[in-house]
């Protein structure tokens, strides 16, 4: 149960991970509020959570914020711009800017303030050099936009007064699939034989849930789905392709060079946040029913898509 009623803050609430961390905080019973900006597809997304619990406002911009934000007991902070888009120069306004106005923010009116920030296993950069697990305490090292902004962010974060919380996520894939030419053109530009390790979006939800109530703060969680969700991305493809008749693509047609993805040490966060609760399978399964009917739809097409993917 949740003590007191605890009042929590989601940013970026109706997003592709936001929506999970919003429906499991509601489930658990906490006082959710569920800030995001006001689009066609958030609003899209909102239609399943309570309207009285929904605030509508920019990140960059603190006069939009909650009036109520001296009141939470924690932000969960997930508004973030994510690749390809956090490599346009506008990102960095949303992704640090809107970052550092929410701790200011928080600094002057709720001091006490959790503040759970999203960051990402990719500042640590590329490690299939490595023998793995990679572990939480390995050297920053950014190579674009979107790594660097979420190492200033977790600069940021560690020297704000706030009592912090830092979540790495490791690859989380939305309960979505798309063979046009861009997902395609992104699944091929990740080497074939690079170690993956894959964490369901639900388990993602109940570690942000969870630290929001841990007693253990001021530390950096690895967030990843465990040793039985460390496999490779050639071999994660090809189950996917499964679900719909699709031969595995050819291994020539990927990229040769590694990406940041890999297998990490998650006994730590594990044993903090208890989260690790579904397997790759599940996640098959959960995107089968998310798809409905376009599962179908792609098998009946499956000879004529396997020529171009």
């Amino acid at each position: 149960m949740v003590e007191r009623n605890m009042k929590v803050l989601v940013t970026g609430a109706f997003g592709g991970l936001g929506r999970h961390v919003s429906q499991e905080l509601l489930d658990a019973g906490f006082d959710v509020t569920f800030f995001d900006i006001k689009t066609k597809k958030n609003e899209k997304v909102a239609k399943n959570f309570p309207p009285n619990c929904i605030h509508w406002g920019d990140i960059t911009d603190p006069k939009t914020y909650p009036e109520n934000l001296s009141d939470m007991d924690a932000v969960i902070h997930l508004a973030f711009i994510i690749p390809p888009k956090s490599e346009e120069r506008w990102a960095r306004k949303i992704n640090v800017g809107g970052t550092r106005a929410l701790l200011e923010k928080l600094n002057a009116v709720n001091p006490t303030c959790r503040f759970v920030f999203s960051s990402s296993v990719a500042v640590m950069g590329v490690t299939q050099h490595l023998q793995p697990p990679i572990t939480s305490d390995h050297p920053i090292i950014v190579k674009d936009f979107y790594t660097s902004d979420k190492a200033i962010c977790e600069f940021l974060v560690q020297e704000s007064n706030l009592d912090w919380v830092i979540l790495r996520f490791a690859e989380a894939p939305h309960l979505e699939f798309d063979l046009r030419p861009s997902y395609l053109k992104q699944m091929y530009s990740i080497a074939w034989y690079n170690r993956v390790e894959f964490i369901h979006p639900k388990d993602i939800a109940i570690a942000c849930k969870n630290a929001v109530t841990t007693k253990y703060s001021k530390e950096i969680y690895l967030i990843g789905g465990g040793p039985a969700c460390q496999t490779t991305f050639y071999d994660q493809i090809t189950q996917l392709f499964a679900i719909f008749n699709l031969p595995p693509p050819k291994k020539e047609k990927f990229n040769q060079n590694p990406v940041w993805l890999d297998w990490y040490d998650t006994s730590r966060s594990q044993k903090v946040l208890q989260f690790q609760r579904h397997t790759f399978e599940d996640y098959i399964q959960d995107l089968k029913k998310n798809l409905g009917w376009k599962v179908s739809f792609i098998r009946f097409f499956a000879p004529l898509a396997k020529f171009f993917i």
